[in-house]
């Protein structure tokens, strides 16, 4: 379930960023493709490879939390706690 809402969360925030910038963060970020390689998918430069994932980056950042999501945390660490003996 939380591994369902996690993933949820991420399409929702990377719904906020354009196709080039959601490639370039994805790409760089999560799997470690060097700027120079992404930049030749998108027909970039590094450099402005580099500043399209900086800006997505701060995009990501700066996506705010659903309101009910620290209230769905708390359950999950309630109900995590309640199912350990030395809790």
């Amino acid at each position: 379930m939380l591994a369902e809402s996690v993933g949820l969360a991420l399409l929702v925030v990377l719904d906020t960023l354009t196709p080039t910038e959601r490639l370039a963060f994805v790409l760089h970020d999560m799997f470690a493709v060097p700027f120079g390689e992404i930049g030749e998918i998108i027909g970039r430069s590094a450099d402005a490879t580099k500043m399209l994932t900086s800006r997505a980056r701060r995009k990501v950042q700066g996506t705010p939390r659903p309101e009910e999501e620290p209230r769905r945390q708390r359950a999950v660490v309630d109900r995590s706690r309640s199912s350990v003996p030395w809790a």
